[in-house]
This record gives structure tokens, sequence and C-alpha cells, in this order.
């Protein structure tokens, strides 16, 4: 594995540990309002809990639950958003590489067919050479 490959995956697991933490201890903190606010009937006071305080509780559960998968879709989306520019990098270091190389093989290439061509004009004088002499 690749380090943002590793780094996208250890954000991904500590952003499901978080929001699972978060969930865990919003409904621990809703239950135990909850349970406090029954307790009394178990004293022989009967009491109900107050609407609004459950309402209350209620949505700060909704929240905590909210607010945690929000930073944990953010941390997957700057995760991926790393990963994208070091594969970017990666390519155009790639890209560069294969021109360099691409570069180096047409300079030699060309240079070999200047060869052949210096060789080939050589050996056409000294034919042409000989036949003047001939002649």
């Amino acid at each position: 594995m690749t380090a943002p490959t590793d780094t996208f995956i250890d954000n991904f697991v500590g952003g499901a540990q978080r929001t699972q933490e978060a969930v865990t201890s919003a409904l621990t903190d809703a239950v135990r309002t909850w349970t406090d606010a029954f307790s009394g009937i178990a004293g022989g006071q009967p009491t109900l809990p107050d609407a609004q305080i459950v309402v209350d509780r209620w949505f700060e559960v909704a929240q905590t639950v909210l607010d945690t998968q929000k930073a944990f879709a953010k941390t997957v989306v700057g995760a991926g958003t790393q990963a994208a520019e070091v594969v970017t990098e990666q390519a155009t270091k790639a890209a560069e590489t294969v021109r360099t190389q691409t570069e180096n093989v047409v300079g030699q290439a060309t240079k070999a067919a200047d060869a052949v061509g210096e060789q080939a004009a050589s050996t056409a004088r000294a034919a042409r050479n000989a036949t003047a002499k001939k002649s």
C-alpha cells in the first residue's frame, strides 16, 4: 500500500471510531436524562419528564450525530483530495521522465542517422571519385 492509501484508511477508521464514540456518548447522556426524569417514580413521587427537556435532548443527540458525520465526511474528502494530489504529482513526474527519455532517444537516433548519412555521403563521394578517375 502507498502512504496516501494508508493515510486514507487511518482517517476513515479514526472517523468511524469518533462517530461511534460521539453517538454512544450522546445516547448515554439522553438515556441518563430520561432515567433521571423517571427516577422519581421509583421513589414514590411520580413525575414525568418535561417535554421541552425531552425534545432538547433528542435534538442534541441528533445534532451530535450530524456534527460527527460532517467531520467524518470532511476527513474522507480531505484524504481523497490528498490522495488525488499525490497521484497527480506522481503522474506529472512520470510524464516528465517519459518526455526526458523520449528526447534522449530521439537525440541518439538523430546522431545515429547523421552518422549514417555522413557515411553514405562519404561512400558516394568515394564512388564518384573512383568513377571520375576511370573516365
